[in-house]
């Protein structure tokens, strides 16, 4: 029996060289390809469902002996940010700055909380969709 095996990573590698001298090509691939990543990790991303108020013992006896409220935290779902394409042609899906501080908390877990790893899960589970959108994306803008 013969084996055949045929290698696409040049062919894919030559799109990407194709595709940054035409950055409006190379930026649309990017922010479909972010969009998509964006829609996944915010399903994967845990969701306090509000059995709990979220606070600590100590910041609630404040807060009623004060008459204080330091208001709601935001979810880390509700949080989810795309940059926008940078000189380098990246671009950055990740939290914004309410709750970038403490997703490592999530994602690693602590001593009382289980690492939930739904950020490598997302990555994992889109490193092939992210190519296949950037390559269908790219073959489209540039009419091949």
């Amino acid at each position: 029996m013969m084996r055949v095996e045929v290698d696409i990573s040049g062919i894919e590698a030559g799109l990407r060289r194709l595709a940054a001298k035409e950055k409006k090509v190379q930026r649309a691939g990017l922010k479909k390809a972010a969009e998509a990543i964006a829609d996944r990790l915010r399903e994967n991303t845990p969701y306090y469902d509000g059995k709990r108020d979220g606070k600590w013992k100590a910041q609630r006896q404040f807060e009623k002996e004060t008459g204080s409220n330091n208001g709601d935290f935001a979810h880390l779902r509700d949080d989810i940010k795309i940059s926008n394409m940078n000189q380098f042609g990246e671009v950055f899906v990740g939290f914004g700055k309410e709750t970038y501080w403490r997703v490592h908390f999530t994602e690693m877990g602590t001593i009382k909380q289980k690492p939930q790893a739904f950020i490598q899960r997302t990555e994992e589970e889109m490193r092939r969709k992210v190519m296949a959108i950037m390559v269908k994306e790219f073959k489209r803008g540039l009419g091949l």
